[in-house]
């Protein structure tokens, strides 16, 4: 696939007519023809001066696989009253030598037009595509100017661990969810959960074990200190899954001990932090026959699946974990339109366990 940025050199304030019609001639070619629009989906980012490159080069890199409209809003509510729009267009010959385009539009909004973000990205949606919100950075779930934005989206995709708080933030996420008023809601902390989630089942695939899910005793789950939305997560999926209650809990420090009552009986979990090279560290699941683990190796992007039956070894495999590029990340989640219910339950059981 070939591939082309074009840019607008204007800047400054612009009407919605401005931008169609500067957006109009980033797309004709040199030889009079204009390249199609591509977008199959409108992408708005909320997001500050600081974290601006990164997420825009995100942006960038998402057009060839989720050709979109990508609004980018760069909010800093404490500057002085300014709106400058920058526009800017990536184009690809696709098969049969047809140019399509993806288009971005970057919103830089200073002082109170920073707090109206929904009146400058809503006139700029393309009509009858699906609308995704993003947020990359810190967010406040409960805020008027979050829910604003929200209203005109039909997925919402957050960072849980994007904020200092990180319990809070959980809390506030649960409550969100629960808002019938609230478009479907996707977090990259649970999409870096899916290889995890995944080799965990696949360890339990055999006829042979597939009974001990239901015998499991003991859980522990070792993550980075920036970890603790993970290890939460993929704890309340599975007690979700499982049918785990949690019942009671103590904490030392970072080190949380959590106690659930199953189908089968008790069920113990501690969740510790562990070095920081990687957000999740290692899951390691025990019932009275059999150990299953699952850790990542330190130096290398790989995940081990290891299966004892007693001490004896029943099964390894070493799979690579693949890119967490934070354009890989969006990506996954740009793939999905509903709600995700297993994300939902693993997230209210996370907070069950917060609160006791």
């Amino acid at each position: 696939m070939i591939g082309e940025a074009r840019q607008s050199p204007g800047g400054g304030a612009m009407s919605v007519a401005e931008i169609e019609h500067e957006l109009g001639k980033l797309r004709a070619n040199d030889d009079g023809t204009l390249a199609l629009r591509s977008s199959v989906l409108n992408l708005i980012v909320v997001t500050d001066e600081d974290s601006a490159p990164d997420v825009t080069r995100a942006v960038s890199n998402l057009a060839g696989r989720h050709p979109a409209r990508a609004i980018v809003l760069i909010s800093d509510p404490d500057g002085e009253r300014n709106v400058d729009v920058r526009i800017s267009a990536f184009c690809n010959v696709r098969g049969g030598g047809a140019q399509v385009c993806a288009e971005q539009i970057t919103v830089h909004a200073e002082g109170p037009p920073a707090n109206h973000l929904e009146s400058l990205a809503g006139p700029l949606l393309l009509p009858d595509l699906p609308v995704f919100l993003w947020y990359p950075g810190a967010f406040s779930p409960l805020s008027p100017e979050f829910a604003a934005m929200a209203d005109l989206a039909d997925r919402v995709v957050v960072d849980s661990a994007a904020r200092e708080d990180r319990e809070e933030t959980l809390r506030e996420m649960a409550a969100m969810v629960g808002e019938k008023e609230m478009p479907a809601v996707g977090d990259l902390q649970w999409v870096g959960l899916s290889p995890w989630r995944s080799l965990l089942a696949d360890a339990f695939g055999s006829p042979e074990r597939s009974d001990e899910l239901e015998k499991i005793e003991s859980v522990e789950i070792l993550y980075a200190p920036g970890g603790e939305c993970r290890a939460l997560l993929l704890l309340g999926w599975l007690a979700s899954t499982l049918g785990w209650s949690p019942e009671n809990a103590t904490r030392d420090g970072s080190h949380r001990r959590v106690e659930f009552s199953g189908p089968s009986g008790k069920v113990s979990a501690e969740l510790s932090p562990d070095s920081p090279d990687a957000r999740l560290r290692r899951v390691r699941l025990r019932s009275p026959g059999y150990s299953f683990q699952v850790s990542r190796h330190r130096e290398r992007a790989e995940v081990r699946t290891t299966v004892l039956r007693g001490e004896d070894l029943a099964a390894e495999r070493t799979v690579r974990l693949g890119s967490f590029d934070l354009g890989v990340l969006v990506g996954e989640e740009l793939r999905y339109r509903g709600c995700d219910e297993a994300y939902e339950a693993a997230l209210r059981t996370a907070v069950e366990v917060l609160d006791l």
